[in-house]
């Protein structure tokens, strides 16, 4: 019985660090997690937010070459990368802030006609497919507001100046923060036909709810979510 107990052990040893150089084998690095950094609003709405300045981060791709993915995981980065807008607004963590707190706001205020986190209302879509919406409409939001100009000039010259801005800004996500600020303020600011009342929210609620979406429409593309029809 002693015999067989050191024969045991003898083998025994050998297997555990088999097994710790198998593991050690398979590990990879995480991925870091991205944020989406404020964008600027425009003029007559600045009041109402924070000065922030960008952080500028690199493309997502560049993460393929430290984490070890094959080449199936590389062209499903560059699948996900080409449906997004730039993504220079990253990882700012005033941004980050706003858009926890925006989550606390939607869940009090917009979960009264969207489900938010799979819990709410459902006299209008999930607010995640209506973020992603919103970030796909920003592609077409300049025939939008000539339409608007043509079609109904005094509503387009009360904002103006908003809609100016919004044309005027290159990044889509800012853009899109312009347009989320006046909406928010005034929902049929740019339609006369919007569905969501007007809504009584802090300038900081505004701040806090426009980063909160701009965060949702992104981590929806990148999860392949659809805007409602």
């Amino acid at each position: 019985m002693g015999q067989l107990r050191v024969n045991c052990r003898v083998r025994i040893i050998p297997m555990l660090l088999l097994a710790t150089v198998v593991s050690c084998g398979k590990e990879q690095l995480p991925v870091s997690p991205t944020g989406i950094t404020d964008p600027d609003v425009a003029p007559e709405v600045k009041s109402t937010v924070q000065d922030h300045n960008g952080v500028g981060s690199k493309d997502d791709l560049d993460a393929t070459e430290d984490v070890g993915l094959t080449a199936a995981d590389e062209s499903t980065v560059v699948e996900v990368s080409g449906n997004l807008p730039s993504l220079r607004l990253l990882e700012d963590p005033a941004f980050q802030m706003r858009a926890k707190l925006g989550h606390l706001v939607a869940k009090r205020r917009c979960i009264l006609c969207h489900k938010v986190d799979g819990r709410g209302g459902i006299l209008q879509p999930p607010l995640l497919q209506v973020s992603v919406r919103r970030l796909e409409r920003m592609n077409t939001i300049s025939e939008h507001l000539a339409r608007l100009q043509a079609d109904d000039p005094d509503r387009y010259q009360t904002r103006v100046d908003l809609f100016n801005s919004i044309e005027a800004e290159p990044d889509q996500l800012r853009k899109m923060s312009i347009w989320l600020h006046g909406y928010l303020s005034y929902p049929t600011f740019d339609n006369a036909d919007a569905k969501m009342p007007l809504q009584v929210l802090k300038p900081e609620e505004i701040d806090q709810l426009a980063s909160y979406v701009i965060q949702l429409a992104i981590e929806g593309v990148k999860s392949g979510v659809s805007g409602p029809e």
